[in-house]
């Protein structure tokens, strides 16, 4: 039976998915497990080495003086174990987040400690996850500032009976898209990719925004025939069917509004609400909090505007959800949008 056990013990250390390395009460490496010599990035046997030669010499920067520092603590405190967590760069790889733990090695006395374990776990992808929840909270608390001062603003310029005019409230939303954008990148870790400004698939992109605002746009122009024949005060009178002469500097722009809107709404809002929230809705929450606060923030157009445009974020909320891009939804945004001022919907 003991055989078996110290045949079993060896194979469990060197199965594990973390880095197992034991050393003496002097500092020789006794034991590194295969995961151990993967995570640490050495290829030759370290087994009799001094841990000081094997390791602190090898490496030429100070990236990894925390772990080191680590072992030697764990080896020459003799009277504690140790936790923690250290930044590990092997040779030519990336830098690992690594959770440290040790423990004593004891004899069979159980009483003349003979040696030191030190668990080594990589757990980069949670670090990484944990420190993009603290930046989308701290990305969503700038917005939700943001959001107050605007609603503010526009409660008290209403007040003194000097509401402005809904372009200059719809430029303060596109600042506020180019103040977070800038913020996002030189604050944050997050990619192009991270706030949905990178494309990964071209046609799986704007295939399905091609057919959407054909969809948008046919359904449109059949509402406006239905209401002319059912509501013929709905629209000015004497109006043309589609309206080229309520075009105004707002629409020569309005590709770069498109743009900076969604941008907003998804790559600031729907994203980091997404990395904030957790469970099984997480998804669904992001998309229907953002397409409110999105809602909110055209309270300048009045409440069925505000109902419109959430509805409309919503439903591209989805298609965000699924793509992981905006720039499907910009053309959907701008084309819709367009429309709907040319037919007089909107003016």
């Amino acid at each position: 039976m003991e055989t078996e056990i110290k045949e079993i013990i060896p194979r469990i250390l060197r199965d594990m998915n973390d880095g197992v390395l034991v050393l003496d009460m002097h500092g020789q490496i006794l034991y590194l497990n295969d995961r151990g010599h993967a995570m640490l990035g050495v290829d030759e046997d370290m087994t009799g080495k001094k841990y000081g030669k094997a390791f602190l010499a090898r490496d030429a920067d100070d990236t990894n003086d925390k772990f080191h520092q680590f072992v030697v603590d764990a080896v020459y405190d003799k009277e504690h174990a140790h936790s923690g967590e250290a930044v590990y760069k092997a040779e030519n790889k990336k830098p690992r987040n690594f959770n440290l733990t040790s423990s004593f090695l004891y004899g069979e006395t159980k009483e003349k400690k003979i040696g030191v374990v030190v668990l080594f776990t990589d757990v980069t992808e949670v670090a990484r996850l944990n420190r993009q929840r603290r930046e989308s909270s701290t990305i969503f608390a700038v917005l939700m500032i943001c959001v107050c001062i605007y609603l503010f603003l526009w409660s008290f310029l209403c007040y003194l009976n000097a509401e402005p005019p809904t372009w200059v409230m719809n430029l303060m939303i596109e600042g506020m898209s180019v103040i977070l954008f800038f913020i996002i990148l030189k604050t944050t870790s997050f990619s192009l990719k991270d706030i949905g400004l990178r494309i990964k698939n071209v046609r799986s992109t704007f295939i399905p925004a091609i057919l959407i605002t054909l969809t948008g746009t046919f359904v449109l122009v059949l509402g406006k025939l239905v209401i002319l024949k059912t509501a013929p005060g709905f629209f000015p009178e004497g109006a043309p069917f589609w309206d080229w002469s309520v075009g105004t500097f707002a629409d020569i722009i309005y590709p770069f509004t498109a743009i900076l809107q969604e941008f907003l709404a998804r790559g600031v809002m729907q994203e980091n609400l997404n990395r904030i929230f957790i469970g099984k809705y997480a998804g669904v929450t992001s998309i229907v909090v953002s397409a409110l606060i999105f809602g909110v923030l055209h309270i300048a157009h009045g409440l069925p505007f505000m109902i419109g445009a959430s509805v409309l974020l919503g439903a591209l909320g989805v298609l965000y959800h699924k793509q992981g891009n905006i720039w499907g939804l910009c053309i959907v945004h701008y084309v819709l949008g367009e429309a709907a001022t040319f037919l007089r919907y909107l003016i």
